[in-house]
């Protein structure tokens, strides 16, 4: 049986988002485990939430206040070494949609002075408001088709 994708939104209804919260709170909880067990992997989880009074901890006070002291009195360079903020990922996946768009710029240019080139040879006639550049480029592509 295949689950449905899951809209993430907001859950209207109170019953529904605390019964979602259980379910979601102890599967995390036994990630948590898990990743503690199988990786041996010194982890603390807090987790606040507006059912009880007081944060959920794992896997207990003493050991969650140990790891989160030892990650406060790292240098800064190790903290922030593999942690992800929001801004550089956002940072990053700009650079990357830039890169991508450089591309496609690049080759869109390419498609079109070809396009003119193949155009000049049919008897078509050169625009007159072509900048230099833009005639190095053509004559670039024309050397390249030909060469």
């Amino acid at each position: 049986m295949v689950r449905k994708k899951v809209k993430l939104a907001f859950i209207e209804n109170n019953t529904e988002r605390r019964v979602s919260y259980r379910k979601r709170q102890k599967g995390f909880l036994t990630k948590a485990r898990e990743l503690n067990t199988l990786c041996d992997v010194e982890l603390a989880t807090l987790i606040n939430s507006p059912y009880h009074n007081e944060p959920e901890v794992f896997p207990n006070n003493e050991a969650a206040i140990s790891i989160f002291t030892k990650f406060i009195n790292l240098p800064e360079e190790k903290k922030s070494k593999n942690m992800k903020t929001l801004e550089k990922i956002t940072t990053k996946r700009i650079e990357k949609i830039e890169k991508e768009l450089e591309k496609v710029r690049k080759e869109n240019k390419k498609i079109e002075y070809t396009n003119q080139m193949y155009g000049l040879l049919n008897g078509e006639e050169m625009p007159n408001s072509r900048h230099p550049e833009d005639l190095n480029d053509l004559c670039y592509v024309i050397n390249k088709t030909y060469n």
